[in-house]
């Protein structure tokens, strides 16, 4: 299905850029204040089989297909786009799993929909449109929709609202997706691993963001994700054999798929070694903020 599919024109929600902003300096997120919620002793929820149990059941229905797309310019459009959540992550000092999901409901978006090669307006609209709905699920306080701000275009708030609906239609209104974020203090308990160390979950919280340009995180359960993620920042070389071994421990590992964890914690290794080695790439789909979003960064 395309967009050709849609009940109004994409025309309509095009705006040409037609207004100034300010240019912000990229600032370092701090990780650590939006991790306090996976800090949690072995009496909460966040430690049982059970609960874990039924996260793991509740993926089963977020797995989609592979993206509709192959075209490399759709593809770089999409990477770009990833990058703009990534930054406004910084800007707004979203939590992680606000950025997390906003890239999800745009994959799994591009597993039923595809944009017409050309029209990379319609993915970064797309973006703005995730990020959106991501923001008010998980944001206290969500920023205005006119505060999502781009180099090369300008989208009214009518526009980006029609896209939400666009979204949430196709992703049949299912929002509350699971994360591997709600794995991480389980996997790093079952793993003998420090599970109250903060430098430990940012560590693999980095990990998991190393991939989300590189990947189709519909590729990998959550769960597999954090597996992969928790294993990457301990630190140690693991093998599939070690692998397997540290997976007995964990009393639902007929759930985990040990083949799937090892992948992505050697895909997440190669990523962070292409990140030491190479200097990030200026994205035309460059950022800029408005004051309102400085306003916002200053009051946090």
């Amino acid at each position: 299905m395309n967009f050709s599919d849609c009940p109004f024109s994409l025309s309509s929600l095009f705006c040409p850029e037609d207004g100034t902003h300010i240019a912000a300096d990229d600032e370092e997120d701090d990780e650590l204040s939006n991790l306090n919620i996976f800090f949690t002793d072995s009496s909460l929820p966040q430690a049982d089989d059970e609960y874990i149990g039924t996260l793991v059941s509740k993926e089963s229905s977020f797995l989609c297909d592979d993206l509709c797309t192959s075209e490399t310019s759709l593809l770089r459009d999409r990477s770009e786009s990833v990058r703009w959540i990534l930054k406004m992550k910084s800007c707004f000092r979203f939590s992680s799993q606000t950025a997390y999901l906003a890239v999800t409901y745009m994959n799994r978006f591009f597993t039923r929909r595809t944009i017409d090669e050309g029209k990379n307006w319609a993915t970064k609209l797309l973006s703005v449109a995730c990020l959106s709905l991501a923001a008010k699920l998980e944001e206290c306080s969500p920023p205005l929709l006119s505060e999502y701000c781009l180099e090369d275009y300008w989208f009214t708030s009518e526009s980006i609202m029609r896209m939400e609906l666009l979204v949430l239609d196709t992703l049949e209104w299912k929002l509350n997706s699971v994360t591997p974020f709600a794995y991480l203090c389980y996997f790093a308990s079952k793993f003998n691993l420090d599970h109250c160390s903060k430098d430990l979950f940012s560590k693999a919280i980095s990990f998991i963001f190393d991939i989300l340009q590189a990947m189709n995180l519909m590729d990998y359960r959550p769960s597999a994700i954090a597996a992969a993620a928790i294993l990457a920042a301990s630190g140690d070389e693991v093998t599939e054999k070690l692998l397997r071994s540290k997976m007995r421990s964990v009393s639902l590992s007929k759930s985990f798929e040990v083949e799937q964890v090892f992948s992505c914690y050697n895909a997440m290794i190669q990523e962070s070694t292409k990140k030491e080695k190479i200097r990030p790439i200026k994205s035309s789909f460059s950022v800029h903020v408005s004051e309102n979003c400085s306003k916002r960064r200053k009051m946090n």
